[in-house]
């Protein structure tokens, strides 16, 4: 494949991150709007949130039949593989959706602990040892690169966990608050963000007018870092999306749209633009290089 041949919105793989209510499930569902989607469900018995969102809120109850899901915990953890490997066969979604990775690496050390043979102490069978934690990262690396091959947009979503790290000893002890994604191991946490091209954080602010009497909330997603606040696009994406009272599929599209119009307009801005031959620096760029002569060599 050649990458002239790349096409920016299509099969991205999305990590979207941020507290519990933010917006992130709804986000995703969003995809919706283009073709069905599969939702593998972690996060509680099942996502009424849908329900509420796509009747009252969007006003779109029609998309609630693009939308299907499985519901995962500690009893079927093993499923989740199952389903992934079927539709490496067979994959007719537009989207597919993990929500939650944090819920989804307690399930699977929780599942893990219900083999352990019935012997020892009480306490011995509650508390997970490295084998779970092999579990954990199997199930998580196993999935993330059946993913890689799947034919459609990839969302996963991740709540950071409040914690603290200490290091050192004594007095020279050095305690450092952290956000890990996930419940358990420290290796998947490390893993999952490398395995996608977009990363997006998801936070919410509320405001009281007093004329109406009424908190108004506002939504925005962060497609860069901000302090503590991790989150990349290497698709281009910059700055902010405000998703309150909007669909972040479409905003995120046109945001997309409105990226490969500049990149067109910045590409024949290039080529349009007279050489100077007195400007060396600029007769270097627009001149292709033969990188097998030692002097192009850095």
């Amino acid at each position: 494949m050649k990458a002239s041949e790349l096409i920016l919105e299509t099969q991205s793989s999305l990590l979207l991150k941020g507290p519990f209510g933010h917006g992130k499930t709804l986000a995703a569902a969003t995809f919706a709007l283009d073709g069905p989607i599969w939702i593998a469900y972690w996060d509680k018995k099942k996502p009424v949130e849908l329900y509420h969102f796509f009747h009252h809120i969007i006003k779109r109850p029609d998309l609630l039949a693009n939308i299907e899901y499985d519901v995962y915990n500690s009893h079927n953890a093993n499923e989740y593989l199952n389903k992934l490997f079927m539709l490496s066969r067979d994959c007719r979604y537009f989207a597919i959706l993990n929500d939650s990775v944090t819920n989804m690496t307690s399930a699977a050390v929780n599942w893990s602990l219900g083999f352990r043979p019935k012997k020892g102490k009480d306490q011995e069978k509650l508390m997970p040892g490295f084998d779970e934690y092999k579990i954990e990262t199997s199930l998580v690396t196993q999935a993330l690169d059946i993913c890689k091959a799947l034919p459609c947009h990839i969302i996963w979503t991740c709540h950071p966990v409040p914690s603290i790290k200490v290091e050192g000893s004594g007095t020279s002890i050095v305690v450092t608050k952290t956000n890990p994604i996930v419940t358990y191991g420290s290796k998947v946490a490390g893993i999952v963000p490398g395995n996608f091209s977009e990363i997006y954080h998801f936070s919410k602010s509320s405001s009281w007018d007093a004329a109406t009497g009424k908190s108004n909330t506002k939504y925005i997603v962060d497609t860069e870092a901000i302090g503590d606040d991790f989150a990349k696009s290497n698709l281009g994406l910059k700055g902010q999306l405000d998703i309150t009272n909007r669909l972040f599929y479409e905003v995120w599209k046109e945001k997309i749209k409105q990226l490969k119009e500049d990149m067109k307009d910045e590409v024949k801005a290039f080529e349009n633009k007279p050489i100077n031959p007195f400007n060396t620096q600029q007769n270097i760029e627009r001149t292709p290089q033969d990188t097998s002569n030692s002097h192009w060599r850095t």
